[in-house]
């Protein structure tokens, strides 16, 4: 689904003395099945525009497109359950809102409340289970008798057993230790591909940003600040400085090469390994 902002702008508490305006004339597209970073501090307005996806918000001014589905403020948002069934969130520690008996009945819950049938949710249940690094065996037990990671495999399977088009991830490694992290953004990236879902991650994480997204938009104080592909965006090392944001680290190695040998290695999402071979072939060829 794709998905496009045109002049939005949402203000809080509007008409009042506390009024604040959280976003501020952001325009955008986001082509569907790509995988796209929004990234921003604290008060960059992240949180405002991930609300507008599955119209827990609307635009004060503006309207946000999804797909077929319109929202503006100006006009009552039509099918706003079947909109939410499309786009699925994964809120900051999505565990938290674990609540039923079984793993099971958790992973259900979300499929149920749309209307799916049962017969379907069991098909669904044993489709995500290997998607998500579940045995089926966890089914029957206790969410809360599970480890922290294993809780938050169990919130994202429910997400998914909704079968939205739209994935949006909140910060979804927050508390989990560096192998936790990358195993969970490596399963992110593995159910895109797979699944062809059109993928928005919410993250502080410049290394996330450059190693899985295809496209980058840095939010700063409410308005749009820069967009493009993340090697580019990531790149320009005195426009990020001015917002508080650093360079990633393999950026910064690269420009670091660059610098001492006069050789610039484009980005490419290489591993370690392949980037090390890259360098030795450069070097060597510079040496005969």
């Amino acid at each position: 689904m794709d998905i496009t902002f045109k002049d939005v702008s949402y203000i809080y508490q509007e008409n009042s003395p506390f009024a604040h305006k959280a976003l501020d004339n952001i325009s955008f597209h986001i082509t569907s099945g790509s995988f796209v970073a929004i990234i921003g501090h604290t008060g960059s307005g992240k949180s405002t525009l991930l609300q507008h996806l599955n119209g827990l918000v609307k635009p004060t001014k503006g309207e946000v497109t999804i797909g077929d589905y319109h929202l503006s403020n100006d006009k009552k948002i039509r099918n706003i359950k079947e909109l939410r069934s499309k786009v699925g969130i994964v809120f900051q520690y999505p565990e938290h809102q674990l609540f039923e008996e079984t793993v099971e009945k958790d992973i259900a819950f979300g499929p149920e409340n749309f209307g799916v049938e049962k017969s379907e949710i069991q098909s669904r249940i044993q489709e995500i289970l290997p998607a998500v690094g579940l045995p089926k065996e966890m089914l029957e037990r206790s969410p809360f008798d599970l480890s922290g990671g294993q809780m938050r495999r169990v919130a994202i399977a429910g997400v998914l057993a909704v079968k939205p088009k739209v994935l949006v991830l909140d910060e979804p490694t927050a508390g989990l230790d560096p192998r936790g992290q990358k195993e969970i953004m490596d399963m992110f990236y593995d159910l895109h591909q797979k699944q062809g879902l059109t993928t928005v991650l919410v993250t502080h994480s410049m290394e996330d940003a450059v190693k899985y997204a295809d496209h980058v938009i840095i939010l700063n104080k409410g308005n749009k600040y820069m967009e493009g592909k993340p090697e580019e965006v990531l790149s320009d090392q005195k426009a990020l400085n001015k917002v508080n944001l650093d360079v990633p680290e393999m950026i910064q190695f690269l420009l670091a090469f660059e610098k001492r040998f006069g050789m610039k290695i484009p980005y490419e999402r290489q591993s370690v390994q392949k980037l090390a071979v890259q360098m030795q072939h450069l070097l060597k060829g510079a040496e005969s």
